[in-house]
């Protein structure tokens, strides 16, 4: 009867030993996550929350480079003896496509994002907006745009012709992304890449535009346009930008983010019409409209690090 009543008093601590057992498996199962493996206790705690709001500032350095540009000049004359209009010319010719020097500077950020796992896994998904002043320009002296005229006068069917943009100038200055990333956690980081669009404010000036021609008339080669003339214009483009970068976090709420990111803006080709008066030649008096169309095309690249404070 005693043996009978000590096999059932160890059969049950058997069993609560068990159940205890599984319940402990089953905590550590869930506080290390189903795809992680833990070999003790202490590769089980992480610095990194299971979701997350943050902001930050911080800087790098920043490239900004020069797509292939477009820059085109027509001019279209008039050529008036005292009141009257004796002749009417055109000059125009193809584009020349300048490559302008990349330039390359520090830049602030500041950024505000999220990211959550995907249940107790250690992929996570988030997103990130980040806003940074890029502050550059390109620059090109001295642009010839080589052009061929035709004017109404019988004795002068064609002529040869060109003008002279003392500087052609692109810049950057604000520049904000909004990057959808995913990425993978470790015990203090995770790694994340991502792409998504970019609003970026960029410009274009035409600096001391002159339209010369060679006409026999006026003595040979002239200066058609009269004073130099200038045009600068800026827009908001929209575009596309990609990420890749690690974080470090020095407590759950504290944490380094190291990134490169690219950007491309696709900013729209800029448009001028200046009208001219020209008496330098007098009685022969000139008048016309400068016409130039030319691009802002640039892309960034960055390389950035900043303190970041999750909410």
């Amino acid at each position: 009867m005693k043996r009978v009543m000590h096999n059932r008093v160890v059969l049950q601590l058997v069993i609560a030993c068990a159940v205890a057992s599984s319940a402990a498996a089953k905590v550590s199962a869930q506080s290390c996550g189903s795809d992680q493996s833990c070999g003790s206790d202490s590769a089980c705690v992480s610095n990194v929350p299971r979701s997350l709001f943050f902001a930050g500032a911080g800087a790098g350095l920043a490239v900004v480079g020069s797509g292939e540009q477009s820059v085109t000049n027509t001019g279209i004359s008039n050529f008036f003896e005292g009141e009257v209009l004796f002749s009417t010319g055109t000059a125009t010719g193809p584009p020349v496509r300048p490559t302008l020097n990349a330039k390359s500077d520090f830049v602030p950020l500041v950024q505000l994002g999220y990211f959550q796992h995907f249940g107790d896994s250690a992929w996570l998904w988030g997103v990130k907006g980040s806003y940074s002043y890029q502050d550059k320009t390109l620059a090109k002296d001295n642009l010839i745009i080589p052009q061929f005229g035709t004017t109404s006068d019988p004795s002068l069917p064609t002529f040869p012709g060109f003008s002279v943009t003392r500087s052609y100038e692109v810049f950057m200055d604000h520049q904000m992304t909004l990057v959808p990333f995913v990425g993978r956690s470790f015990k203090n980081s995770f790694v994340y890449a991502g792409a998504g669009p970019s609003l970026s404010r960029v410009g274009a000036s035409l600096n001391d535009v002159v339209g010369f021609a060679n006409i026999p008339r006026l003595g040979g080669l002239a200066d058609i346009s009269g004073r130099p003339q200038s045009d600068a214009q800026t827009q908001w483009a929209f575009g596309i930008a990609a990420s890749v970068g690690v974080t470090y976090f020095i407590t759950p709420s504290w944490f380094l983010d190291l990134s490169y990111s690219f950007s491309h803006p696709f900013p729209h080709t800029f448009h001028v019409e200046g009208p001219f008066r020209n008496d330098a030649f007098s009685p022969i008096v000139l008048t016309g409209t400068l016409i130039g169309d030319y691009t802002a095309r640039v892309n960034t690249h960055s390389i950035t690090v900043s303190l970041n404070f999750g909410f």
